[in-house]
């Protein structure tokens, strides 16, 4: 994962830029950074659309940025809302599932 750093940096981008889009902690960018522990198959496709290449190219698999695949049909509310869903407990999360059954 050591493309990582190079990504961040053409793009101008900090690590708490990039895990705020990631919608991650930033020690825990930093942790796949420095290669300490490593992004989810989810976490990769993700990092793939922020930087515009291929996972293959994330990971080394070769040396071509490649095409990216990946759609996000997501409105920026509903890209938000899950992004404060995360950042929540998993109590809290339950929480917020009961409310939204409720509403229905």
């Amino acid at each position: 994962m050591i493309r990582l750093f190079e990504l961040r940096n053409e793009k101008g981008l900090s690590q708490r830029a990039v895990a705020q889009e990631m919608f991650i902690s930033q020690g825990t960018y930093n942790n796949w950074e420095n290669e300490k522990t490593q992004p989810s198959i989810e976490q990769l496709k993700r990092l793939s659309a922020l930087f515009g290449v291929s996972v293959d190219y994330l990971i080394g698999n070769t040396d071509e940025y490649g095409t990216v695949g990946v759609k996000n049909n997501l409105s920026p509310d509903e890209t938000a809302l899950i992004g404060k869903y995360r950042a929540l407990s998993k109590e809290s999360q339950g929480a917020i599932l009961t409310v939204i059954e409720n509403l229905k």
